[in-house]
């Protein structure tokens, strides 16, 4: 405390003020370009996941886009089938 004395009586109050809230803002400004730093780090990592996974699903959504492709190839077959009974019926 006897420090802050001395100081404020040599220099004056106004200039150890705006030391203290410069040395002040420096500190908080260390602190959140840390925490952005982790903050986008963390967010990169989520993004290649969510990359990785969306790759997954592309390739996954593929393959049923094949299969839907089958099966309605196939109900058009049976449709084709049933009207070709259908026609078989009504002639006799």
């Amino acid at each position: 405390m006897e420090n802050w004395t001395q100081l404020i009586s040599t220099l004056g109050f106004p200039i150890v003020c705006v030391l203290g809230l410069a040395y002040f803002i420096y500190i908080i400004y260390q602190k959140t370009t840390a925490e952005n730093a982790q903050r986008e780090d963390k967010l990169y990592e989520i993004i290649a996941v969510s990359h990785s996974n969306n790759e997954k699903l592309v390739a996954a959504n593929q393959g049923f886009v094949a299969v839907l492709e089958t099966y309605k190839n196939d109900i058009v077959d049976i449709k084709h089938d049933i009207a070709d009974i259908k026609e078989t019926l009504i002639k006799e």
